[in-house]
């Protein structure tokens, strides 16, 4: 028993292995930001209570952070086409940092949409840039990339359970204390990224094209497919998003009511269950999944998650809850790093982080539109026809993603 406990943590610890050093640096960078970054979720309480702002015009100044990210995530994806992934990242953790630093001193409404649309959209584009600049690290290696994809979502998930450890020890020194602690850290950061950066600058040396023997005509329907396969793939991010968006927004107060006698605590121990697993499992499940077809990997990934969400208007048990949790959960984990992929793989040769910056503006659209749509039904009809309507958005993606089931690439 002993040796295969053994052997198992060997094979656990092996599949964090085999990435380009360069790339760590990518992961620790993930780690950090999304550690800070767990403030955004605790900005109503500081505006609410601190600020003495309605809830409605907090949630307001909050919706702007998420319209900032649609844009950041996609000029970060351009920006580091046109320039380099290195610099927009440095230069949006930049900005993110002057924005954490303005949370300080701005206390009017206004002036605290524009700054948190300005966050957002900084944010967005740091994380886009530095998924672009770790890919490239791992050259045309496909298990890399998959891999390099998985170990940043871990460390960004990891990050965000870290903070809000963090937040509630040093929240009684107040949230400036917190803006400034988080500006900060990331303006340091910033400015080491710049200086690397600009030691490693050096003049592009256009090389002569190689002779292309391959027929135009086959190449032209080859980027027809691609493009027609990551307009289907972002659709499905745009709508699996949503219905992952109601665990942020009608799922704590559906569990709430239906589970009265455990109350928060069965909000927290789901949540919980859906962090740890994805921490300890998203990198191992990624290296297993890596040698399937990734289009069939989306399809049934996007089933498991309406499906595991359609369980919980089944769930008069609590013990159904979290068997619906886990479902989900390894949905979410193999849906997100296969989109991530297929749009980055998909992508021409100069347009790598222009596609991840769409697949980054579609993902923040959805954590819009998920909770406004999934927030109207559940007032309008109850929560049980949210979960019947998350279950039919699943099936209908797997459908979509049948016609491209025999992909000979993917």
């Amino acid at each position: 028993m002993q040796n295969y406990l053994l052997m198992l943590g060997k094979s656990y610890l092996k599949s964090y292995a085999g990435l380009p050093t360069s790339c760590w640096r990518g992961v620790a960078l993930s780690l950090t930001e999304s550690t800070l970054m767990g403030v955004f979720y605790f900005l109503s309480i500081y505006f609410v209570n601190d600020l003495h702002i309605d809830i409605a015009t907090a949630g307001r100044i909050i919706s702007c952070w998420g319209l900032g990210a649609i844009v950041g995530g996609y000029l970060g994806g351009k920006l580091s086409d046109k320039i380099s992934p290195g610099n927009t990242l440095a230069y949006s953790l930049l900005i993110q940092a002057i924005g954490y630093l303005l949370l300080i001193k701005i206390q009017t409404p206004n002036l605290l949409m524009v700054n948190l649309f300005v966050l957002g959209g900084a944010t967005y584009s740091s994380i886009t840039s530095n998924y672009t600049w770790v890919l490239k690290q791992c050259a045309e290696v496909e298990p890399q990339r998959l891999k390099a994809i998985n170990i940043l979502s871990t460390a960004s998930n990891l990050g965000l359970g870290l903070s809000a450890v963090i937040i509630s020890l040093v929240a009684r020194y107040g949230f400036q204390y917190i803006f400034a602690m988080s500006g900060l850290i990331i303006a340091s950061v910033a400015g080491y990224l710049i200086l690397q950066e600009r030691k490693q600058d050096k003049p592009n040396v256009i090389k002569p094209n190689s002779i292309n023997s391959s027929n135009p005509h086959t190449d032209l329907a080859i980027k027809h497919n691609d493009r027609a396969i990551i307009m289907v793939v972002l659709g499905c991010v745009l709508s699996i998003g949503s219905v992952v968006s109601q665990l942020n927004s009608t799922y704590p107060i559906y569990i709430n009511a239906t589970f009265p006698h455990l109350g928060i605590n069965a909000v927290g121990i789901l949540f919980t269950l859906n962090s740890l697993i994805v921490v300890l499992f998203e990198t191992p499940i990624g290296n297993i999944i890596g040698n399937y077809n990734k289009i069939f990997m989306i399809r049934l990934s996007s089933f498991f998650i309406g499906f595991g969400m359609l369980m919980l208007s089944f769930s008069s048990l609590f013990s159904f809850a979290i068997l619906a949790c886990i479902i989900y959960t390894l949905g979410e984990i193999v849906f997100f790093c296969m989109a991530q992929l297929i749009c980055y793989q998909k992508a021409e040769g100069n347009k790598k982080g222009h596609n991840l910056g769409l697949y980054r503006m579609v993902y923040a659209t959805s954590r819009v539109v998920g909770p406004a749509c999934g927030g109207y039904i559940y007032l309008q009809f109850g929560g049980n026809i949210v979960w019947y309507v998350c279950g039919v958005v699943g099936f209908m993606s797997l459908i979509v993603c049948n016609y491209y089931r025999k992909s000979e690439s993917f």
